[in-house]
């Protein structure tokens, strides 16, 4: 990680001068202004306010980087996260991206600035162009772990939900209750969440000899006006069931379905993803992504790479359908 000194001496300036240009406590001359500022982004240098009041540089801090806390299957792994790492003396500090890529980008930089000591990373932005801002973190010595981004063994270390086992338990339960015409709401259209709850769907349903126009896939952002427009465009070709992407979702869809008149499950079944206490609330069946075992081993598998320690670097978490009166 750069210092100050290495720009001071990239430059041929002292350290106090840099320090002083950086805090904007004097002028210098434009050409040693423009050296500087050079310097800074060759070497890629982030001020690092932990190490300004730590004079020991070993910072206690983790940031957790989410989509949005208006899901409340963020905020359960994420509670489960910060159980973990309190009890070996870490705190953590929460950023949310609204599933945006630049707002991802610009959360790094703020972190770099921050000197975390590690960053945990749910999920991919709808938008995500690659990973260089991660390998970036890594390069300043920012332990970078990921939980359900990454759904096998990937460059950086992480935690998943085994989705595609859990998608394919849900859909064939869903025919054997006798559904023949069932659809599944999904995130973004070219995004590995969506596609690790699409392909094991289309699977199944073919593996059932079911036809292509007797299941349906519906892509949406999460928006409740978006998802409630999907669903009823479900509703309107005919489904029987619906399986949404997240227990947020299936709020939604609950809405409709509500509105329509219809009713759980005779009408229609309707499961979620999650297994969070929306679904618990509304009494809806739902796929438990174990929120629990990815905050636990995820906080795990953390503090063991910040303390050098032996670890796997890859951990796949298996869900269960947990049953409700939507569709038992």
């Amino acid at each position: 990680m750069a210092t100050i000194k290495d720009i001071a001496e990239r430059v041929g300036v002292s350290t106090c001068t840099v320090s002083r240009y950086i805090n904007r406590k004097i002028v210098v001359k434009e050409e040693t202004a423009r050296k500087i500022d050079e310097a800074i982004k060759e070497l890629d240098y982030h001020k690092n306010y932990m190490a300004v009041s730590l004079k020991t540089r070993s910072s206690k801090m983790i940031a957790l980087v989410i989509p949005s806390l208006k899901n409340i299957f963020f905020a359960e792994i994420a509670d489960n996260i910060a159980s973990g790492l309190e009890k070996q003396g870490y705190s953590m500090i929460t950023f949310t991206t609204d599933n945006n890529y630049e707002k991802e980008l610009a959360t790094c930089n703020k972190l770099l600035e921050m000197g975390v000591a590690g960053v945990i990373f749910m999920t991919k932005p709808f938008d995500y162009l690659n990973d260089q801002h991660l390998k970036r973190l890594e390069n300043h010595n920012i332990v970078t772990l990921m939980i359900n981004r990454f759904f096998e063994p990937a460059e950086f270390p992480g935690v998943s939900t085994n989705f595609k086992n859990g998608v394919q338990q849900v859909t064939r339960m869903l025919i054997e209750k006798g559904r023949k015409n069932i659809g599944i709401i999904v995130g973004a259209e070219d995004h590995p969440q969506s596609d690790i709850y699409r392909y094991p769907f289309i699977e199944v349903m073919q593996e059932a000899g079911f036809s292509s126009d007797s299941y349906h896939i519906k892509t949406c952002h999460f928006s409740s006006k978006e998802m409630e427009r999907v669903t009823e465009e479900l509703l309107d070709e005919g489904v029987d069931a619906i399986f949404g992407i997240s227990d947020f979702t299936t709020l939604s869809a609950l809405k409709v379905i509500e509105r329509r008149g219809l009713k759980m499950p005779e009408d229609i079944m309707l499961v979620g993803s999650g297994n969070t206490q929306f679904s618990e609330l509304v009494n809806i069946s739902s796929l438990d992504s174990r929120t629990d075992l990815l905050g636990q081993k995820g906080a795990e598998m953390l503090l063991k790479l910040l303390q050098g320690k032996q670890t796997e670097t890859f951990i796949l978490v298996e869900p269960n359908i947990v049953e409700r009166a939507s569709t038992n």
